[in-house]
């Protein structure tokens, strides 16, 4: 699907957004989910994690498979790439530790996604831009808690979404930092579904797969790349602190 661009994708996220409540039933089994962004009310902790660690596992997914594709990217843009999968695997160890399920196990991408460096750079950029508004959602929900340990710990990891996006963005060779604020697209992380859900099911005009996630042993073997790339494992989530 060569001709996959980010506005053409971003399209048919915001229509996905649209269905209704009735077409959404039961995706995933976040029907609940749904109904509590629509009543206006907070995701529950539960739910929060289960969406989190899902992103983070198809995160660390992709950044594997294009790490291992045909982009062509120089050594220095592969370092960005290992560097962003070790973060997105902390991630998602951490919500695996705190009791969360990903409710997806493997997961579907546009084809040619991983030998087409600027279909690469869109997409992943709609990748990280939702997870970043995930993470501020999860931020909100969890200082209105009073919850204050998770709100920073949420804050922490959108903090680094935020630098794979600005990342992927050169690496497509537009401005890294084109903006002041991180964009706040919805109150609960529920709402970063839609946008996500090609990725979840195949539904997406073009997509392939499944994908698997990464084994054990591709895990290792990056994060035994981390000490040459100069990746920093010494920070600690603050909740952990």
């Amino acid at each position: 699907m060569k001709n996959l661009t980010r506005r053409s994708f971003l399209k048919g996220s915001v229509a996905a957004a649209g269905v209704g409540a009735v077409g959404l039933h039961g995706l995933f089994g976040f029907s609940t989910a749904f109904a509590q962004d629509m009543m206006g009310e907070d995701d529950d902790v539960q739910t929060v994690l289960n969406l989190a660690a899902t992103a983070e596992l198809f995160a660390s997914t992709h950044y594997l498979a294009a790490i291992n594709g045909d982009l062509g990217l120089s050594d220095v843009q592969m370092n960005y790439l290992k560097a962003a999968f070790i973060s997105e695997r902390d991630h998602y160890d951490l919500l695996i530790s705190q009791g969360a399920q990903p409710v997806a196990s493997e997961f579907y991408v546009p084809d040619g996604l991983f030998s087409d460096v600027a279909m690469f750079s869109q997409i992943t950029e709609v990748a990280e831009t939702t997870f970043v508004s995930a993470y501020l959602a999860a931020t909100r929900i969890f200082a209105s808690a009073g919850q204050t340990a998770f709100a920073v710990t949420t804050a922490q990891i959108a903090g680094v979404e935020s630098e794979h996006r600005a990342l992927v963005r050169q690496i497509g060779m537009r401005l890294p930092n084109d903006r002041s604020y991180e964009q706040f697209q919805f109150a609960n992380v529920s709402g970063a579904v839609p946008t996500l859900q090609p990725f979840l099911d195949g539904s997406g005009d073009g997509f392939v797969g499944p994908v698997a996630p990464p084994s054990d042993d591709e895990v290792a073997a990056i994060r035994n790349e981390a000490g040459d790339l100069g990746y920093n494992s010494d920070i600690q989530p603050y909740a952990a602190m």
